[in-house]
């Protein structure tokens, strides 16, 4: 009976224009969308790989430098895109791919894609991941909102239950007719993605896959249950599109401008500032005045037994600048990482609003199994800045040891171009799909609730339906 019922129910939308004018939209909207992410993406991966090798080559080919001028010279770090960017590029085009690191300092990422974007929410682009999170469950209210209510007006429902069909298995089957509807969206965008993908990552592909037909599952039983519980159509279709509209478009933005309320982050200003007050209170190490780097001048000295900087077999600056480079780390440290602290406390507290708003639970684990939320973010600054530092200390380190003295107190340099080409690139390793996910146990949580409450309102729901008709 079920399998009867929902065959009907899909040759129903089938035979409706409306419902057929809204299912191509839905499939035109998955292949543009899918087409443009890819090509777009294809793009954006054949100017970063041309970049990063430019970069690279500058780096090895510049000849004549002294290790403390190769460290202010720099290098370029690029961040990978990530298997599943083209699907879900998530804060990529906010928060930007390429830093630039130096020696005495640490940059913020630039090269962002959307320069102008005004937060980190994501309605502002067409990508798969907006299709089938946003525009989507719009498509099954739009397709659905007059399944159960338009039946009982007509009297069919009455007809329906009369001749044997039970309410529950009648909900059931119309509940799978829009789920397929969305499953069939679903994969074209999915199977477009491993077509014109360059690479593929199977197991967090089938688990976006699993998260969007879940979400899917959650849109077309409140459908069909608010469509049984309305009296009218058009009471029917208010109701599921304020649910759209409050969950896709409100609940996200009252969610940010109430983290930042309660909990804002400081100004790039003050927080600059602040960094800058407790850099000065280390040693400058290019001002030979400074009183904490006259001090170190003594202790290296004393260290060699020497009484002057010519008789050391070492290069002091060197020496000099790694002690001021450590410090500044420190300084790193506390601000960054109090700054990040504070981003994931915000992050957390935002999470709270998966428990009641199923869409924003799917768009940020969408993020998670991509690889391209906030906590991927974070994760490549700390990568980034490990780069930085460790190449800084060997660029001083060859800067105090390479070199030898001559008889007469000369220092001369004894650097090879191999020391530089020597160096190996930034080589960024993604946080694992296990991590992720474990980052975002209140979101999976929240949709496990949702995906339970309802399925279990749909029984609840079909079970009260009288025998003719009404609840």
């Amino acid at each position: 009976m079920t399998f009867t019922l929902f065959r009907n129910e899909l040759l129903a939308v089938f035979r409706d224009g409306r419902g057929i004018v809204t299912l191509l939209i839905g499939f035109l909207l998955a292949l543009i969308s899918t087409w443009t992410s890819a090509s777009t993406h294809a793009r954006h991966d054949i100017a970063h790989d041309a970049a990063e090798g430019a970069a690279r080559n500058a780096w090895n080919e510049r000849e004549g430098d002294s290790p403390h001028s190769r460290a202010h010279y720099g290098d370029y770090v690029f961040r990978p895109a990530g298997p599943l960017s083209t699907l879900d590029s998530g804060l990529q085009s906010v928060t930007g791919r390429v830093i630039f690191t130096e020696g005495h300092r640490q940059n913020s990422a630039v090269h962002k894609p959307q320069q102008e974007a005004a937060s980190l929410l994501r309605y502002d682009r067409l990508e798969p991941a907006t299709v089938l999170q946003t525009l989507l469950p719009l498509i099954l209210i739009l397709i659905g909102f007059g399944t159960i209510s338009s039946d009982r007006e007509s009297g069919r429902l009455k007809l329906l239950i009369i001749q044997g069909a039970r309410p529950l298995s009648l909900l059931l089957a119309k509940s799978l007719a829009l789920w397929v509807i969305g499953f069939s969206i679903c994969v074209l965008v999915v199977g477009m993605h491993l077509i014109f993908g360059e690479e593929t990552d199977f197991s967090r592909t089938f688990l976006f896959l699993a998260l969007h037909l879940a979400v899917l599952w959650i849109v077309a039983v409140l459908v069909v249950v608010v469509s049984a519980r309305s009296r009218h159509s058009g009471s029917a279709a208010a109701l599921l599109l304020s649910f759209w509209v409050i969950s896709a478009i409100v609940l996200p933005r009252f969610a940010a401008i109430t983290v930042t309320t309660l909990d804002p982050l400081p100004t790039r200003d003050v927080f600059q500032a602040s960094m800058d007050q407790d850099r000065e209170q280390g040693m400058d190490g290019h001002n030979p005045r400074d009183s904490r780097r006259q001090e170190l001048e003594k202790e290296i000295l004393s260290k060699y037994g020497v009484s002057s900087r010519s008789e050391l077999p070492v290069n002091i600056g060197g020496l000099i600048m790694q002690a001021d480079e450590e410090y500044g780390a420190q300084v790193w440290d506390k601000h960054f990482g109090g700054l990040e602290e504070h981003l994931m406390r915000q992050y957390e507290f935002t999470g709270l609003f998966s428990l009641v708003n199923p869409l924003q639970s799917a768009d940020r684990l969408s993020m998670a199994i991509s690889g391209t939320g906030l906590t991927s973010h974070l994760d490549f600054l700390r990568a980034t800045e490990e780069y930085r530092r460790e190449m800084v200390r060997k660029l001083n380190e060859e800067d105090a040891f390479g070199v030898t003295r001559s008889g007469g107190g000369r220092m001369r340099r004894t650097t090879a171009q191999d020391f530089y080409t020597g160096f190996n690139g930034f080589d960024y390793q993604p946080l694992s799909l296990s991590v992720q996910l474990q980052k975002s146990r209140l979101d999976l949580l929240a949709l496990c609730v949702w995906l339970l409450g309802s399925t279990v309102l749909l029984f609840l729901t079909g079970q009260k339906i009288k025998r003719g008709g009404v609840l």
